[in-house]
């Protein structure tokens, strides 16, 4: 019997301790993550909206080709991308290719009625008063802490309310 045991013994070979990588692996993994979800936010959330940028940048220098001296240029989005900006004496929209859809004299302008309009028959203070494109034509768009208000440029009827 003891010859088995010591045949036992001999045959039976030490465990090879395996091998552990420990932090080193953790550390490069943890930098693969990170160069993972860097290129992921660069392609998916930047990519877009560098996209929209050059979009709008381009629409811009259209519009500036097009109306010599034009200012104030903004976007504004509402049934869809419009652009507005005025010169010394007329107001302009366009649409999202630079092509103008209307246009105002700066004399029509009038602010102070569209928040008296506002107020009286909508009970509605006005914080600010801005031009927008509505569906169809020119609005004034009217703001208050709880809501929004559009009137249409020339008619002050209510294109929209929320």
């Amino acid at each position: 019997m003891q010859n088995f045991l010591l045949k036992r013994k001999k045959t039976h070979r030490k465990k090879k301790k395996k091998k552990v990588y420990g932090w080193p692996l953790t550390a490069a993994l943890l930098a693969f993550f990170i160069l993972v979800f860097s290129v992921m936010w660069a392609l998916l959330i930047s990519g877009p909206s560098r996209l929209h940028e050059e979009k709008q940048a381009q629409t811009i220098r259209v519009i500036e080709e097009n109306v010599q001296g034009i200012q104030g240029i903004e976007e504004n989005i509402f049934e869809y991308v419009t652009y507005q900006g005025y010169t010394a004496d007329t107001l302009y929209w366009f649409d999202q290719t630079g092509q103008v859809i209307t246009e105002r004299s700066m004399d029509t302008l009038d602010y102070n009625k569209a928040r008296q309009m506002a107020l009286d028959t909508y009970q509605m203070e006005a914080e600010s008063v801005e031009l927008a494109f509505g569906y169809t034509s020119p609005v004034y768009e009217i703001k208050s802490r709880d809501r929004l208000l559009m009137l249409d440029y020339d008619t002050f009827e209510k294109v929209y309310e929320r």
